[in-house]
């Protein structure tokens, strides 16, 4: 008999909402501002990285003068005041989410800022659906550390190996796995090729909500 699951913790950006290309708008109008030059490309292998770790990164990697910390609050800025008040959810998510049972517990496991995560799932209409909702504020390390994962399933009570998680990214599947979450990666953002080390791939969300369907015990 295969095993049925308790609780669903859920990614956000790329997952439940439609925003990674927002963070991209408000990261190309921070390096236009700060003389960063960057393709599209390459911006797009951090995915899933939280925007602490982008702009340290950014700041060794190019000998900028100005601190990561400036540099993240310009890119917060941009996408706060120009890009996050045009957030959708992906589709397949609101049917998705209503048509769960009530009483499953979930939670979001999130590397935006609690800022950021909160109003976005209330632009959407979705935050209803969530116990708790960890951001990468509420941690110290980020993905592809479990500890975002960890703190998510002991905030809505349950063990992570009785926990799925569903994620779009190749830290968030590394930090889920290692949390010891049953992980399913959903190519929304990246290849599905990308994502092979997720317990199951599956092509998007209408997918992925009607496979956990059959994986609960409630």
């Amino acid at each position: 008999m295969k095993k049925k699951y308790k609780a669903i913790v859920f990614d956000m950006d790329g997952t439940l909402v439609d925003s990674e290309h927002l963070h991209i708008g408000a990261w190309f109008k921070m390096f236009q501002e700060f003389g960063i030059t960057m393709s599209h490309e390459e911006l797009m292998q951090y995915v899933g990285v939280s925007d602490v770790n982008i702009c340290k990164d950014l700041t060794t990697r190019f000998s900028l003068t100005y601190s990561a910390e400036e540099i993240l609050d310009q890119k917060r800025y941009y996408y706060r005041h120009h890009e996050q008040k045009n957030v959708k959810l992906i589709a397949g998510v609101e049917d998705g989410l209503q048509n769960l049972n009530p009483n499953l517990p979930m939670a979001v496991a999130t590397m935006s800022s609690k800022y950021e995560a909160e109003k976005s799932l209330d632009y959407t209409g979705i935050r209803k659906y969530f116990l708790e909702v960890v951001t990468a504020d509420d941690v110290s390390r980020h993905k592809p550390d479990p500890e975002c994962y960890l703190m998510a399933c002991a905030a809505i009570g349950m063990r992570p190996e009785d926990c799925i998680a569903i994620e779009d990214s190749v830290s968030g599947v590394h930090a889920a796995k290692n949390a010891g979450l049953y992980t399913i990666g959903v190519a929304n953002t990246v290849h599905s090729s990308e994502i092979l080390h997720a317990d199951l791939v599956l092509k998007d969300s209408i997918a992925v909500f009607k496979t956990i369907s059959t994986m609960l015990e409630v």
